[in-house]
């Protein structure tokens, strides 16, 4: 049966001598494994955008219910990327979240309310706006919502800690060690306020950026079964190591 659905290119993996599967995130299918032919080749360059993490695309695709793999009957760039390709900064940041996506994106089936959060997020993500090298924290704080582990508010001023385990804020450290406090505390806070246009109000460190990293990233593998080690984690961590950025 042929769908026809927006998708976003999540990652690839070489397949047999000359193609790949490519996992999208689709907005009618969920997330889904598709089979592309010819794509390693000379003559194949419009397959390229394929490989291009968090690519935008409108599709047309068979599907068979059940089945592990699909094929794509035809695609096109519903918004050519005009930065993450050709900045580092972006293109680091948009592997290490193809990553986490990967591994948190398991449903196959539609969820038009994350899929909207995905696709808008991307298109701001790739203009020119500032505080882009806050974005991988918004971004994860606000999936950890849709996802339905999302951290709740402060409800009081004498809370000292945010428990990572059981999501809320508290008065005391907690004795299972899964909290963070002090100056990451803050700007925990920030990030249930921020909006995506005002990214450059996070004003911090780099080596504070990479702790509230660590928390989010623990905040997961808490919620989340099986998510281990990331990949793309130690270029994310070195890129921000600057004491410049």
């Amino acid at each position: 049966m042929i769908h026809a659905s927006r998708g976003i290119v999540l990652n690839h993996i070489k397949y047999k001598e000359n193609s790949i599967i490519v996992n999208i995130y689709t907005e009618e299918l969920g997330r889904q494994a598709y089979v592309v032919n010819r794509v390693r080749t000379s003559k194949s360059k419009g397959n390229t955008v394929l490989l291009q993490p968090l690519t935008l695309l409108d599709m047309q695709v068979y599907h068979r219910p059940k089945a592990e793999l699909h094929r794509i009957k035809d695609f096109k760039v519903a918004h050519p990327q005009v930065s993450i390709p050709f900045q580092q900064d972006k293109r680091t940041i948009a592997f290490f979240l193809t990553e986490m996506m990967y591994k948190v994106l398991r449903e196959e089936e539609k969820n038009e309310a994350l899929f909207a959060f995905i696709y808008e997020a991307i298109m701001v993500f790739d203009a020119d706006i500032d505080g882009n090298h806050n974005f991988h924290l918004f971004f994860l704080f606000q999936l950890s919502r849709f996802l339905g582990f999302g951290p709740a508010s402060n409800d009081s001023v004498h809370n000292s800690h945010f428990d990572l385990l059981n999501g809320n804020f508290i008065k005391q450290e907690p004795t299972h060690g899964y909290f963070v406090h002090g100056d990451i505390l803050k700007y925990w806070e920030q990030l249930f306020k921020l909006q995506i246009s005002d990214l450059s109000q996070l004003q911090m460190s780099s080596s504070v950026r990479n702790d509230i990293l660590n928390a989010l990233i623990l905040f997961y593998q808490l919620h989340l079964d099986g998510l281990g080690e990331f990949k793309t984690l130690s270029v994310l961590r070195q890129l921000y190591n600057n004491p410049d950025r």
